[in-house]
């Protein structure tokens, strides 16, 4: 099967993830724009997984290892600005998250820093175009629409763990067995690459059923880190209240407030922050 379409099509779709990447500047600690900076890139690591075959094996390898790196960063400062909505202003708490974000905000820039230091969007830039110049992309024809069948059943087997890929899933796609964390992150990255092979596809990809277990995901690990997190920064305000104080009189006023908000995210009717990264944000390439 002649992959010279599939590629053509896969170099349109990198530049424009790389270009989207690209207009992420200074790393504000504002939850739209790490939000969109989070989307640009797990759209790219989506490109890069998706469209592998087309690239150097060893590049690829590479840069997926310095993207994960950054989109790890910006998971963490999502997190906590999502959190950090839900807790109210003044607040020791509060106080405590902003702290973190702080030093968060700063690995993200770093992370993004080095991406651009060690060139790699225009590394993937540049092969991009040289592939898409060799490549001649016509307009959904067989061979295009093969591959992606191809590529699309071998990716879900990988990431669904065997799941109907086709149009019968779309009643039902079980979790598999896998912490959340890294179920999130296999049905994030499925989405992605959903949401570029459906021009191709048209309506043989389980996408209502592929969102809607991604929000359940979301929702699912958001519950997770706010407990993890919460625990972590009322254990470390025990610490420096014992440090300080030599004792712990002060520390049970702050310690109620840690375990009621502990509470209510463990609590499954508990609110949410909105926590959907699926609408694409204008322009976006799909």
């Amino acid at each position: 099967m002649n992959p010279s379409s599939f590629c053509a099509y896969g170099a349109e779709q990198t530049l424009a993830a790389v270009e989207q990447l690209e207009q992420v500047g200074q790393m504000r600690p504002l939850l739209n724009e790490v939000e969109r900076a989070r989307r640009a890139a797990v759209r790219l690591q989506a490109c890069l997984t998706l469209f592998a075959p087309c690239f150097p094996p060893l590049r690829i390898a590479f840069w997926k290892r310095r993207l994960r790196r950054l989109i790890r960063a910006l998971n963490a400062l999502s997190d906590h600005l999502h959190l950090m909505a839900s807790i109210q202003a003044g607040s020791r708490l509060h106080l405590r998250l902003q702290q973190r974000i702080e030093n968060l905000q700063e690995k993200a820039q770093q992370a993004w820093e080095r991406l651009h230091r060690e060139h790699i969007p225009n590394e993937i830039r540049g092969l991009a175009k040289r592939r898409q110049a060799r490549g001649k992309l016509q307009e959904a024809d067989d061979t295009l629409k093969e591959y992606a069948r191809a590529r699309w059943r071998e990716l879900a087997r990988v990431n669904l763990k065997g799941e109907p890929a086709g149009p019968a899933a779309q009643s039902k796609l079980p979790f598999n067995s896998h912490p959340v964390e890294v179920c999130w992150g296999r049905w994030q990255l499925m989405v992605e690459v959903a949401k570029m092979l459906a021009p191709l596809l048209q309506e043989e990809l389980p996408m209502q059923t592929l969102q809607a277990h991604y929000r359940e995901l979301s929702k699912q690990r958001f519950r997770a880190r706010a407990v993890e997190l919460l625990m972590q920064l009322k254990e470390a305000e025990r610490a420096l209240t014992l440090h300080y104080q030599g004792h712990l009189r002060g520390f049970r006023r702050i310690e109620r407030e840690f375990d009621q908000w502990i509470q209510h995210f463990q609590s499954e009717m508990s609110d949410l922050p909105d926590l959907s990264d699926l609408p694409d944000e204008p322009n976006k390439a799909d």
